[in-house]
Parts: structure tokens; C-alpha cells; sequence
């Protein structure tokens, strides 16, 4: 069992609880110095975020020095799993090192998902979120149709799909629908054989000016209060569509982002701009933490 050994070696690490929109993350800083060794990372995040015996959490980030940009951006999912990119975690992130003294307000992070550029104002964070990938073989996607937007049908619903730095799937649906819906459906989407790496499963609907948003995430393996990646995808797939126009804002359980479109005509490709909160809820040292 690896709880004794565990509780004796991290005993006294400082963390920070943070959340963009009800998206809650555990910040750990190892700018200057490796709080947990890579081989040990996975379990760690299980243990922290563990809402019963843990801290509790959507995910845990590390602030990292990066030989390519200013700061190195890491996400892994509460299942211990790490992921390319997550849109609210990185604000988390952009926040908590500009105040450090880390970055300047105008910084770019490393993440796997490639460079990003971010600007902190306060608690509100602007990132560049790249561009978003439609062709099939990008999301991955397998089977479907594509004419612009990748598509297929799938428990009675055209299912659309992007990658936003991770894979997400999206399906409309009406209002009073997307309300009362059972998340549960949405596991037969993230492990259907049309994703070989699953997928992020966003239901949505448009609602005049705003985009409302409901996200089952991979990795957490439930729905979250809100997925920054998932935000601009549904925006970018809804703007392919003509359901929305270029600058919208997607409503999410856990508040509003605001997700700017720009389309390169020459190119053809798309690029995101995605804005939102980053709340500093509390700072602490680990006492006593067991991996269940």
C-alpha cells in the first residue's frame, strides 16, 4: 500500500485551490523546484483529487519552467491521466504565475498542445487559443461525414466534432432538452469506436446571443461545471454551422466565457480567442493525504 510512504513524503507541500468558472483545480508551483517526482505524478493527482479523503478537484496543474516560452503549463485529470490542454486550467495557471512574478501580463506557456499566448488582467485571463481543428484525421475522428465539419450520427443525434487542443464532440439540442438531460448518455459518445483517443462530450443550445453549455469531460469521466476547450468548441462548430455569429458567449453552469472566432481567409483555418475568470479560492499545506 503506498499511503504510508505517501503521507510521510508529501506532508507540508503548499498547494493553491483555484477555478475558472466552477472548474476547480490544485496548483502546485515547481518553478524553481520538483514538488513531486514525474514517475509519481499520476497517483498524486488521484490522491489530491479525491473530493472525500483528497483536497478535491477537476484536476491538478503545475506551474513549470520552459526552455521554449516563459512558463510551462501541465494538466492531468482527476483520474491521474495527463491531458494536452484544458482552457480554465491554463487561466488558473496564467494567473497564479503572473502573481508569483513568474511572467508579465503578456506571456506564452508551453503546454502540449503547442505555445500559447495569454494576457492576465486581474482575475480575467485572454488566451490565445490557437486554431481550431476540424479535418478528421486532426481530432481524431474516425468514419462520419465531413463537408467542413466532421459529423455522425449517434444515438439519434448529429454528433459534430473539433479539436480545440483536445477532441471534442458536440450535439444540439433545444433548450428545455439540454436542461433536463441525463449526463450518463454521453459516456456511449467519449467511448464510442468513432474517437480512438475518446472525446470531450459538449451538449448545447443557442439561445439568442449565448450558447448554453453542458460538458462531459474525459479524464474526470462526469459532467464539469465548465470546460474552457469544450466553450470553444461548441462556439467554433456553432459558427461553422450558422448558428451563432464569430464573438459569442457560452454560457456554462459555472458562469460566462467569452470566445472570439477569426478566420484566416487565405488559410482557411480558424483561430480562438477565449476570455474568463481565474479564482484564487484558498492556499494550504498537505497534511494528511491518502491515496484510495
Amino acid at each position: 500500500m503506498l499511503a504510508g510512504k505517501f503521507l510521510e513524503k508529501y506532508s507540508g507541500v503548499e498547494f493553491t485551490k483555484m477555478h475558472g468558472n466552477g472548474n476547480d483545480f490544485v496548483v502546485f508551483d515547481e518553478f524553481e523546484e520538483v514538488v513531486v517526482p514525474e514517475e509519481e505524478k499520476s497517483f498524486f493527482v488521484k490522491a489530491v483529487c479525491d473530493r472525500r479523503f483528497g483536497i478535491g478537484g477537476d484536476g491538478v496543474i503545475f506551474i513549470q519552467k520552459s526552455e521554449v516560452a516563459d512558463a510551462r503549463f501541465r494538466y492531468f485529470n482527476s483520474d491521474g491521466s495527463e491531458a494536452e490542454m484544458c482552457g480554465n486550467g491554463i487561466r488558473c495557471f496564467a494567473r497564479l504565475a503572473f502573481e508569483r512574478g513568474y511572467v508579465k501580463e503578456k506571456f506564452r506557456a508551453e503546454t502540449l498542445a503547442g505555445i500559447k499566448e495569454l494576457e492576465v488582467s486581474g482575475n480575467a485571463v485572454r488566451v490565445d487559443m490557437g486554431n481550431v481543428l476540424f479535418s478528421p484525421e486532426k481530432i481524431p475522428a474516425k468514419g462520419g461525414n465531413f463537408d467542413g465539419v466532421w459529423r455522425v450520427e449517434m444515438e439519434g443525434w448529429n454528433v459534430y466534432a473539433a479539436n480545440t487542443g483536445v477532441p471534442h464532440a458536440v450535439v444540439f439540442l433545444d433548450c428545455e432538452e439540454l436542461e433536463r438531460l441525463d449526463m450518463e448518455i454521453a459516456k456511449k459518445i467519449r467511448y464510442s469506436d468513432a474517437f480512438p483517443e475518446g472525446v470531450n462530450v459538449n451538449f448545447a443550445c443557442v439561445s439568442g446571443e449565448k450558447i448554453r453549455v453542458r460538458t462531459y469531460e474525459r479524464g474526470v469521466e462526469g459532467e464539469t461545471l465548465s470546460c474552457g476547450t469544450g466553450s470553444v468548441g461548441v462556439a467554433a462548430i456553432a459558427y461553422k454551422l450558422g448558428l451563432s455569429s464569430r464573438n459569442v458567449k457560452v454560457v456554462t453552469r459555472g458562469g460566462e466565457l467569452l470566445i472570439e472566432l477569426v478566420e484566416d481567409e487565405k488559410g482557411g483555418e480558424m483561430r480562438a480567442y477565449m476570455t474568463g475568470k481565474a479564482v484564487k479560492v484558498f492556499e494550504g499545506r498537505l497534511l494528511e493525504l491518502e491515496l484510495r
